[in-house]
């Protein structure tokens, strides 16, 4: 779209079926939208982070590590996976595997916690709480101190994703486990406390009640249309065209038509596929390589933004589900969700997805 304005100059409320949420699109509230560039910073210092190389000592142990050749397990390594040292979820402990001298997590009881009375004649209980198990890893990136996942060589992006599979399918055997997410964060607005490149993954033993709603609609959306969600939003989305901003054989990238935040991107497998972790080997380098190509055109347009994006893999028990469809989420974080937001749980979208998705693909790579 080059220098012109936004073409959608009206507010429009649009309903993001999945969420089962309304998201109001308001292009007047911005400038165009290759005028944001939100500069968010983080300390940077590489002689004290603990995720370069030759600092191994300063992180809990090696859970994972790979290097080109396949896993490694001495100090040249290209990524490395350590549990995190302060986890969000308690509870979970690591021990020494005697076989490999690898780390395996331990669960401890998890007992309820106050009265545990939901009903009769007590009523409600409004204060019921318990310990949460799971597991809480860091997916280190890089051994050099890079703080982008688009500064990395394709080789190790591979890796990287490699790593995301492998982890992911790791806590789908555990037990324990409902449901696992990895996530990357970058820059102080999008969460991150380290500049050094670097994901996340949670597992916990509760599903929580946001991925709830969203399996219960994709299953809704099946026993309504016989068919999947996402197959049919694919099959439209590539019809209309205006909101994709790149394809391969393998996977569509494109600016979801309710996004309830500016220039988001949902990569969808053309496949249908309920988990990430079911993808093979070439699916695989072929989807860590559309992600580096999609931040670098995030990082053209809006220099210097953070960013975040989420793996939304299948729950535990959801593995072969017909209704729920595998989609990994990217967005730039270029505005402010403020008391509306809060208040409403009501969006304010000030870049219509078509003109994200128009200037995301006019990027030079």
């Amino acid at each position: 779209m080059g220098g012109k304005r936004d073409n959608y100059t009206t507010s429009e409320l649009r309903h993001d079926w999945l969420a089962d949420r309304w998201v109001i699109v308001a292009p007047q509230r911005s400038e165009r939208p290759e005028d944001y560039s939100h500069i968010v910073s983080i300390h940077s210092d590489s002689t004290d982070c603990p995720f370069c190389c030759g600092h191994e000592s300063e992180t809990p142990g090696t859970l994972a590590s790979y290097c080109s050749a396949g896993v490694n397990g001495s100090r040249n390594w290209q990524v490395r996976v350590v549990p995190n040292k302060f986890p969000a979820v308690n509870g979970v402990k690591y021990r020494m595997d005697s076989s490999d001298g690898s780390l395996s997590p331990h669960f401890p009881v998890s007992p309820v916690l106050g009265n545990g009375q939901v009903d009769g004649a007590a009523g409600i209980d409004l204060y019921l709480r318990r310990q949460l198990t799971g597991g809480h890893e860091v997916i280190i990136e890089s051994p050099n101190h890079i703080q982008s996942l688009s500064q990395l060589e394709r080789e190790t992006v591979g890796l990287v994703f490699r790593a995301y599979r492998d982890r992911l399918a790791y806590w789908r055997q555990e037990r324990n486990s409902c449901y696992a997410v990895v996530f990357k964060n970058v820059g102080y607005d999008a969460g991150a406390s380290l500049a050094h490149t670097h994901s996340q993954l949670i597992a916990t033993d509760i599903l929580p009640t946001e991925v709830s709603r969203h399996v219960s609609r994709m299953e809704e959306y099946e026993r309504r249309e016989g068919t999947c969600l996402f197959c049919r939003m694919l099959a439209e989305e590539s019809e209309q065209g205006v909101r994709v901003v790149e394809n391969t054989s393998s996977f569509t990238a494109f600016c979801p038509f309710a996004s309830r935040l500016p220039s988001m991107v949902n990569i969808v497998p053309k496949q249908h596929l309920s988990s990430f972790e079911s993808l093979d080997n070439v699916a695989l380098e072929e989807l860590a390589w559309l992600t580096h190509r999609l931040i670098r055109r995030i990082e053209r347009c809006y220099p210097k933004a953070a960013y975040n994006f989420v793996i939304h893999t299948a729950p535990m028990d959801k593995q072969e589900s017909s209704a729920f469809h595998w989609r990994m989420e990217l967005f730039p974080r270029i505005t402010k969700v403020a008391g509306f937001e809060w208040g409403s749980d009501c969006y304010i979208n000030p870049i219509s997805p078509e003109s994200a998705a128009a200037l995301l693909r006019t990027v030079s790579l």
